[in-house]
């Protein structure tokens, strides 16, 4: 009867090129600090992971938050109205329809203006 070897679960072991092995120490003043913490937290990453990325060049953006999120499900929901609207401007005419497609014009302008300032094309 052969053993078998027990998986013990958890992350695979890195190959050698991947570790991380050497230790960079970096000072920053209190208020460096803070920034750098606060600038980690937006992007959801620890402050010692967000250093590396920087370093190493990656652009970091913020996680999207639970306001933005949800303004991008109201809009998937207009997108699902407007296709209704269209078909039924194409049985019942424009006319008909008009008052809709002007309340959800708004309401998309609405999303679109609250969503503009959380950009960060950087």
């Amino acid at each position: 009867m052969t053993k078998v070897k027990d998986n013990k679960g958890g992350r695979p072991k890195l190959a050698d090129y991947q570790k991380r092995t050497k230790l960079v120490r970096i000072m920053f003043c209190e208020n460096d600090f803070i920034y750098i913490l606060s600038k980690a937290s937006k992007a959801g990453l620890s402050v010692s992971e967000y250093c590396h990325q920087t370093a190493m060049d990656n652009h970091i953006r913020e996680t999207i938050s639970p306001e933005l999120a949800k303004q991008i499900r109201d809009l998937s929901g207009i997108a699902n109205n407007v296709n209704q609207i269209a078909h039924q401007i194409h049985i019942d005419g424009f006319d008909a329809v008009k008052e809709q497609c002007l309340h959800i014009i708004a309401a998309i302008s609405n999303i679109i203006n609250q969503v503009k300032p959380m950009r960060h094309d950087s």
